[in-house]
């Protein structure tokens, strides 16, 4: 009779981030980790996930009071101060691998609590067989090897952040080198104009693809949508918008484990994998594609084996057009810088963070914040 192994987490990080092309030295291919769990026939199952509490401390008034989204600063001047602690970005995750014609199948299962409410919310949810892989999980487009290691559930406002529904196709290109493309969801936001009954449709799905390099000092990574959206008036002919972006980013080891990222992201409506406005109407009332240009750096040290300080800093802009609304935003600043402390090595932290935010607006209101996060995470076992 097989013995079960014990239970075991698997933790996604999300600290891993980004950098510059010049520094990532030729390597080998990395040897994937081994996956240890507990066994039913050939599968092997491993639960995990995390336990975390956010204790906030806002000295200005923002709209989004459990994740830092500079997007809902007020510009009236207004003056505003909260507390808020909560545990939504407790996280619960189940994998499943097993061998089935000489290669793996896996499925995976992710939630948290962020849905209304406190609800449990789906995240990601798919499964992959070799270089196949279909459901829910964060998009082509964006390098989720990359996020920055902050405290705050946001992130920066110019790292694109979605996960969507799409079927996706990888290969490798060389030892250290793969290509995917996918066609994914296609859901985003249009402002249509203003006393035109109609309707928005999105008639074709999004394109994406990328390229990835990984090396024995970071990785390299390039991506691109394309994409389309309408608006139907309910008497008239469709108006139609193309929508495009790009997405170049990279990581690279600096002194020991310490490590400097960036990224770079520029096209119109690419703002949609941010959540942002795709398309707005145009003094004629035609539909026209948000251009926007982001870039994020940062840098993670580690002062010792249990203590790392993450800093970074984003800008979001789109160009004026005379057609946008005053309260259209002209410019997103997030910042961050945090420090962290593993008082039980790989198993839990707790860590205390600065943010800070600006939004100005078109019509030439700003406004800002600043917060401080203090939490203490607790890793499932892994």
């Amino acid at each position: 009779m097989t013995r079960c192994k014990p239970v075991v987490g698997w933790i996604r990080t999300l600290g891993v981030p980004l950098v510059l092309l010049c520094a990532i030295g030729q390597a080998n291919a990395q040897t994937p980790p081994s996956f240890d769990g507990f066994k039913m026939g050939a599968f092997t199952f491993k639960p995990g996930g995390r336990i975390k509490l956010d204790v906030i401390r806002d000295f200005d008034p923002i709209g989004s009071e459990d994740s830092f989204d500079p997007r809902t600063i007020p510009t009236d001047g207004s003056e505003g101060t909260n507390s808020q602690l909560h545990a939504r970005e407790t996280r619960l995750t189940l994998d499943m691998r097993g061998p089935i014609e000489g290669s793996e199948l896996r499925m995976y299962v992710e939630t948290d609590f962020y849905g209304s409410g406190n609800v449990l919310r789906l995240r990601q949810a798919f499964g992959s067989y070799k270089g196949l892989m279909a459901g829910q999980a964060w998009s082509t487009f964006v390098d989720d090897s990359n996020f920055p290691n902050t405290i705050d559930f946001e992130s920066p406002m110019a790292f694109p952040s979605i996960r969507q529904a799409q079927a996706r196709f990888t290969t490798k290109l060389g030892a250290n080198t793969s290509w995917s493309v996918a066609v994914e969801d296609n859901k985003s936001s249009i402002t249509t104009p203003e006393g035109v009954p109609g309707k928005t449709e999105y008639s074709m799905p999004d394109l994406t693809t990328r390229v990835k390099f990984e090396g024995s000092r970071g990785h390299v990574f390039a991506s691109a949508f394309l994409g389309r959206a309408r608006f139907r008036p309910t008497d008239g002919e469709p108006d139609d918008v193309s929508l495009w972006g790009s997405l170049l980013s990279g990581r690279v080891k600096t002194f020991g484990k310490a490590y400097a990222y960036g990224q770079f992201t520029f096209g119109d409506g690419v703002g949609r994998y941010r959540g942002g406005v795709t398309a707005v109407p145009d003094s004629n009332g035609e539909l026209q594609p948000v251009g926007l240009t982001a870039f994020m750096a940062g840098y993670e040290h580690y002062w010792s084996s249990r203590v790392t300080t993450n800093a970074v800093f984003s800008v979001t802009s789109t160009p004026d057009e005379s057609y946008y609304a005053s309260t259209f935003n002209k410019e997103i600043n997030y910042g961050a810088v945090n420090l962290l402390y593993w008082f039980l090595p790989d198993r839990a932290w707790a860590g205390v963070e600065y943010l800070y935010g600006r939004r100005e607006v078109v019509g030439g209101q700003e406004g800002t914040a600043n917060r401080i996060q203090f939490a203490i995470r607790f890793n499932f076992p892994s």
